[in-house]
């Protein structure tokens, strides 16, 4: 049924179109939304700590580094829907994904590195543990790593600009719409609205100053986010995606590559193709959930013409949580009670994932 891309773990899929010649019986919504939650299963709150810490330091990174490019480019953002969205989906979704690598990573930082050594080597409880990483979470936002910090909630906030930008902002028909952001973002147009405007300075904000390590990997970020509006163009104008994913692949890797970049030198290859699934997970969940609205609409999902199937949602969540379980121990921290806490405060974050997107907050 699916033919796996060249990703390490296996679960970043590629749809065969040949396998779903018929249209599929897509259950109510509410069944849709009860079948996802039983499959990810009840979260534990007693890893709380260790999201709630990510969480701060990513709201706490926001407000410093993008509210003021907020408050100059669009200030009647703030309180609107997308103002909201925005922050969500900056802080809760994309710029956790970096951080929460982390604490699975062969090279973390040194107080990341001295609190997972500690809860690697002591079978404590998940609250204990998770007071631990609170407070190497507090030492990396407060006294290291500003470079980061700024570097990784800026990049999100991108991400989630342009994305809403393209979709929402922009008038003109979507060819227009690739040129002038492929424009946009070279330098080569001066943007006319404030999403334009606000996109074009998070854009130049997120990639100033860059070190001669970091060179390299953001221009290679870069050109896949050129082939991510490429690839929305293709959507939007009605061509058929040949692999069955509706374009979705190159906004996967576009984003992840964007958000992997400021910490590659801590998380390595594995990371960045665990979070590919993760990524792709959370498009296909999103497609799940929303597909009324989806057919409604002018763009094809691959749950509208039956390439994703529940199965796939059930497979591909698996994938991915086995993959962190993977990660954690091939950074040396095989203890089964670390390798545990590391995955349900996987399952925790997804499950917020899941609600805000239930509730309408990512919508």
């Amino acid at each position: 049924m699916f033919a796996t891309t060249s990703n390490t773990s296996g679960v970043f899929m590629q749809a065969n179109p040949s396998a779903h010649e018929s249209k599929p019986t897509v259950p109510p919504r509410a069944e849709r939304v009860a079948a996802l939650r039983q499959l990810m299963g009840k979260p534990d709150p007693s890893v709380g700590e260790l999201t709630r810490a990510i969480r701060r330091t990513a709201y706490r990174n926001y407000d410093r580094y993008v509210m003021p490019l907020v408050q100059q480019h669009w200030p009647e953002l703030i309180g609107q829907g997308f103002g909201k969205k925005l922050r969500f989906l900056t802080c809760d979704l994309y710029a956790s994904a970096p951080y929460s690598v982390l604490f699975s990573s062969p090279n973390r930082p040194l107080a990341i590195r001295l609190a997972t050594a500690f809860a690697n080597r002591l079978p404590l409880p998940n609250r204990v543990l998770g007071f631990g990483t609170r407070l190497a979470m507090s030492a990396i936002k407060r006294l290291a790593y500003q470079h980061e910090h700024r570097r990784i909630v800026l990049v999100a906030a991108f991400i989630a600009c342009v994305d809403h930008v393209f979709d929402h902002c922009m008038e003109d028909e979507p060819v227009e719409r690739g040129r002038k952001m492929h424009d946009l973002l070279n330098g080569k147009y001066a943007p006319d609205t404030p999403g334009l405007a606000l996109t074009r300075a998070i854009h130049q904000a997120m990639s100033h100053r860059l070190t001669l390590e970091e060179n390299d990997p953001f221009h290679a970020a870069m050109v896949r986010v050129h082939d991510w509006i490429d690839s929305e163009v293709s959507a939007m104008t009605g061509e058929d995606d040949p692999t069955g994913l509706g374009f979705r692949v190159a906004g996967v890797e576009g984003t992840i590559d964007g958000l992997i970049f400021p910490v590659y030198r801590y998380a390595g290859e594995a990371a960045r193709q665990w979070m590919y699934d993760v990524s792709m997970f959370v498009q296909l969940m999103d497609d799940w959930i929303d597909y009324e609205v989806d057919a409604a609409g002018d763009r094809t999902t691959p749950v509208i013409t039956g390439s994703w199937k529940f199965e796939d949602v059930e497979s591909m969540w698996k994938g991915t949580v086995s993959g962190i379980e993977e990660l954690t121990r091939a950074a040396g921290l095989k203890a089964p009670h670390y390798v545990r806490f590391v995955r349900e405060a996987y399952v925790l974050m997804m499950h917020e994932v899941a609600d805000a997107m239930i509730d309408g907050i990512a919508d």
